[in-house]
């Protein structure tokens, strides 16, 4: 057949074998086409809500457990303490069994344990915060101390090892083990490491070094003032006294106008270390309490009280003081107890300082707000379930 006949037929669709595709094989062929790419959409979108969930998922773990310990809470000369160092360094306090509030903290009880503005170093290391306890630290080497590894291995032993009852009998076996469990037992139930508690030890050791160094050398005579005071607490608090007694300083001061000095102190003053329980502290030196320094000596800006005088409420740390002086000043010598508390000052005075000179200076960052606190209160509540669970 000639190649001119060929060119004359129809063409005839319908691939190899030439024949058509019929209407219904078309729409079937349309069908699977279609099922294909819905398939594909299907696939397309599930992996993409599962991205999307993922990422949910992943950035509110990144938001609830891995950012929150790693915010910036203060930096003391290029040392940096965390969210989590601050959650850890209450666990330390816990591990001591020295600091006995565990739940319930407020905003202000936290920041104290971060930095706390109203230190009093009778009541001991525990009552600096982490920032306080880091310019000891750095301090130390100008007075020429240093902590050993061995003074921070001796302090725990001294903590952790068991004192035996007169005449039992033991092996040095016997109270190594007996050691070493204890103190691996505070560490599992805190939640804390060897290194962690070795650093809370040292840091007492550098707390009790540089209280003996700045106050190495405490005035033998001061002037002396002969004083009473009512030390009303800011609010109730089951540590310095019954709340159910409590009553808020102005209240206390107008009772006064009606009752007796002595009277109100034995009511609403709660005991304490300086004072007897009807209010009369004694002869105070100059410088024992220098928030009251201006009523019971007089400065530039404060006439002192005259003599039987009774003081506004004055605030000074978590108290407020009702001051009554009964004599006029005199030059005496310090006694023993004062001395004492005049070396607590001496290094109160220096924290300030060091504070004070860090924050105009730049080197000193203190950042605590409601985020971090929120956070880390969460994690002390968590502590405390554990330790009442264990």
């Amino acid at each position: 057949m000639s190649s001119s006949s060929q060119r004359g037929r129809p063409v005839r669709g319908g691939g190899s074998s030439g024949r058509p595709i019929r209407p219904d094989r078309r729409m079937r062929l349309f069908s699977i086409e279609e099922n294909h790419r819905r398939r594909r959409f299907i696939l397309i979108f599930g992996f993409a809500v599962f991205l999307a969930i993922s990422g949910l998922l992943i950035g509110g773990w990144y938001t609830q457990y891995y950012s929150p310990p790693r915010v910036k809470a203060a930096v003391v000369n290029g040392t940096r303490f965390s969210q989590g160092d601050l959650v850890k360094r209450v666990r330390m306090i816990q591990a001591t069994e020295n600091y006995s509030q565990t739940t319930g903290l407020s905003m202000t009880e936290i920041l104290k344990v971060l930095f706390n503005p109203d230190i009093d170093v009778m009541a001991g290391p525990f009552n600096l915060g982490m920032v306080q306890m880091e310019l000891l630290k750095q301090g130390a080497p100008e007075y020429g101390i240093q902590v050993f590894d061995s003074e921070i291995d001796d302090a725990i032993r001294i903590r952790f090892t068991p004192q035996l009852p007169q005449g039992q009998e033991t092996t040095p076996e016997q109270i190594e083990d007996e050691f070493k469990e204890r103190y691996r037992s505070i560490l599992n139930r805190f939640r804390i490491s060897d290194e962690d508690y070795r650093r809370i030890a040292e840091e007492q050791l550098y707390f009790f070094k540089m209280k003996d160094a700045l106050g190495a050398n405490p005035p033998k005579e001061a002037e002396h003032v002969e004083a009473s005071w009512i030390r009303v607490p800011l609010r109730p608090d089951s540590r310095v006294g019954d709340p159910q007694n409590w009553q808020d300083a102005p209240t206390v001061r107008a009772t006064l106008d009606t009752e007796d000095f002595e009277k109100v102190a034995q009511q609403y003053s709660p005991v304490f270390k300086f004072a007897k329980p009807n209010g009369y502290v004694g002869w105070v030196p100059k410088g024992a309490f220098p928030e009251l320094d201006p009523f019971l000596f007089g400065d530039g800006s404060q006439e002192r009280l005259n003599r039987g005088e009774i003081s506004e409420p004055i605030q000074s740390g978590d108290f407020f003081y009702i001051m009554k002086i009964t004599s006029e000043r005199e030059l005496r010598e310090v006694g023993d107890e004062w001395t004492s508390k005049l070396k607590d000052i001496a290094l109160e005075t220096w924290l300030l300082d060091r504070y004070e000179q860090g924050i105009a200076e730049g080197w000193l960052e203190v950042n605590y707000d409601s985020t971090i606190y929120a956070w880390a209160a969460k994690q002390f509540q968590q502590t405390a379930g554990q330790r009442r669970g264990g």
